[in-house]
Protein backbone atom coordinates (compact mmCIF):
# COMPACT_ATOMS: atom_id res chain seq x y z
CA UNK A 1 0.00 0.00 0.00
CA UNK A 2 1.64 3.48 -1.45
CA UNK A 3 0.39 6.32 0.48
CA UNK A 4 1.39 9.71 -1.20
CA UNK A 5 3.78 12.09 0.70
CA UNK A 6 3.66 15.50 0.99
CA UNK A 7 6.88 17.31 0.23
CA UNK A 8 7.12 18.04 4.18
CA UNK A 9 6.35 14.51 4.98
CA UNK A 10 9.11 13.97 2.11
CA UNK A 11 11.49 16.40 3.28
CA UNK A 12 11.02 14.90 7.30
CA UNK A 13 11.45 11.34 6.22
CA UNK A 14 14.96 12.03 4.31
CA UNK A 15 16.21 14.06 7.18
CA UNK A 16 15.43 10.95 10.00
CA UNK A 17 16.91 8.63 7.26
CA UNK A 18 20.12 10.51 6.73
CA UNK A 19 20.45 11.16 10.67
CA UNK A 20 20.14 7.17 10.85
CA UNK A 21 22.77 6.91 7.76
CA UNK A 22 24.85 8.92 9.76
CA UNK A 23 24.86 7.33 13.02
CA UNK A 24 25.34 3.79 11.31
CA UNK A 25 28.68 5.64 10.41
CA UNK A 26 27.65 4.98 6.37
CA UNK A 27 30.23 6.16 3.08
CA UNK A 28 28.04 8.24 1.01
CA UNK A 29 28.04 5.74 -1.75
CA UNK A 30 26.43 3.17 0.92
CA UNK A 31 24.38 5.76 2.26
CA UNK A 32 23.13 6.73 -1.44
CA UNK A 33 22.27 2.67 -2.15
CA UNK A 34 20.27 2.32 0.95
CA UNK A 35 18.41 4.97 -0.11
CA UNK A 36 17.28 3.35 -3.27
CA UNK A 37 18.45 6.64 -4.81
CA UNK A 38 18.89 7.02 -8.69
CA UNK A 39 21.91 5.72 -10.42
CA UNK A 40 22.67 9.39 -11.16
CA UNK A 41 22.47 10.99 -7.67
CA UNK A 42 26.01 12.14 -6.90
CA UNK A 43 27.01 11.66 -3.26
CA UNK A 44 26.96 15.78 -2.51
CA UNK A 45 22.93 15.97 -2.74
CA UNK A 46 22.60 13.92 -0.03
CA UNK A 47 23.48 17.10 1.90
CA UNK A 48 19.81 18.45 0.73
CA UNK A 49 18.07 15.66 2.37
CA UNK A 50 20.29 15.77 5.49
CA UNK A 51 19.64 19.34 5.66
CA UNK A 52 15.84 19.47 4.62
CA UNK A 53 16.44 21.50 1.98
CA UNK A 54 14.84 19.23 -0.64
CA UNK A 55 12.45 16.73 -0.17
CA UNK A 56 13.31 12.86 -0.90
CA UNK A 57 12.46 12.10 -4.54
CA UNK A 58 8.63 11.29 -5.30
CA UNK A 59 10.08 7.94 -6.47
CA UNK A 60 8.02 4.99 -4.19
CA UNK A 61 11.28 2.98 -3.92
CA UNK A 62 12.80 5.61 -2.47
CA UNK A 63 10.23 5.99 0.33
CA UNK A 64 9.90 2.10 0.40
CA UNK A 65 13.97 2.27 1.22
CA UNK A 66 13.51 4.89 4.15
CA UNK A 67 11.07 3.23 5.43
CA UNK A 68 13.19 0.69 5.84
CA UNK A 69 16.21 2.79 7.33
CA UNK A 70 13.87 3.38 9.89
CA UNK A 71 12.52 0.38 10.26
CA UNK A 72 15.75 -1.06 10.95
CA UNK A 73 17.03 1.44 13.48
CA UNK A 74 14.11 1.32 15.62
CA UNK A 75 14.25 -2.43 16.12
CA UNK A 76 17.70 -1.48 16.77
CA UNK A 77 17.22 0.48 19.63
CA UNK A 78 14.50 -1.77 20.67
CA UNK A 79 17.14 -4.38 21.08
CA UNK A 80 20.35 -2.29 22.08
CA UNK A 81 18.67 0.31 24.36
CA UNK A 82 21.87 1.83 26.42
CA UNK A 83 24.16 1.50 23.60
CA UNK A 84 23.93 4.08 20.66
CA UNK A 85 27.27 2.71 18.82
CA UNK A 86 25.66 -1.01 18.73
CA UNK A 87 23.35 -0.26 15.40
CA UNK A 88 26.76 0.64 13.68
CA UNK A 89 28.16 -2.59 14.98
CA UNK A 90 25.74 -4.71 14.96
CA UNK A 91 24.90 -3.56 11.01
CA UNK A 92 29.10 -4.25 10.52
CA UNK A 93 29.70 -7.50 11.56
CA UNK A 94 28.52 -11.48 11.00
CA UNK A 95 25.20 -12.34 11.96
CA UNK A 96 25.11 -16.36 12.41
CA UNK A 97 21.22 -16.45 11.64
CA UNK A 98 21.52 -13.97 8.51
CA UNK A 99 24.78 -16.16 7.29
CA UNK A 100 26.40 -12.67 6.65
CA UNK A 101 27.32 -9.30 7.90
CA UNK A 102 24.01 -7.49 7.40
CA UNK A 103 25.08 -4.29 5.73
CA UNK A 104 26.51 -5.83 2.97
CA UNK A 105 23.30 -8.11 2.49
CA UNK A 106 21.43 -4.56 2.38
CA UNK A 107 23.64 -3.30 0.04
CA UNK A 108 23.85 -6.51 -2.09
CA UNK A 109 20.02 -7.62 -2.26
CA UNK A 110 18.75 -4.06 -2.07
CA UNK A 111 15.19 -4.15 -0.35
CA UNK A 112 14.83 -7.92 -0.65
CA UNK A 113 17.95 -7.60 1.86
CA UNK A 114 16.91 -4.80 3.99
CA UNK A 115 13.73 -6.59 4.38
CA UNK A 116 15.36 -9.62 5.32
CA UNK A 117 17.66 -7.89 7.81
CA UNK A 118 14.40 -6.13 9.03
CA UNK A 119 12.43 -9.51 9.61
CA UNK A 120 16.12 -10.66 11.79
CA UNK A 121 15.74 -7.81 14.10
CA UNK A 122 11.81 -7.27 14.51
CA UNK A 123 9.56 -10.74 14.46
CA UNK A 124 6.54 -8.45 13.40
CA UNK A 125 7.74 -7.76 10.53
CA UNK A 126 6.96 -10.92 9.58
CA UNK A 127 3.49 -11.06 10.17
CA UNK A 128 3.05 -8.45 7.60
CA UNK A 129 4.29 -10.48 4.42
Amino acid sequence: MDIELSDDERTHLGMLAMNILDEWRLAPVDQLALMGMPEKTKPRELSRYRNGTTPLPKDPEVIRHARHVLGIQESLHVIFPLNGNMPSFWLKHRNKVLRGIPLEIMLDEGISGMSRVWRQLDCTQNWTD
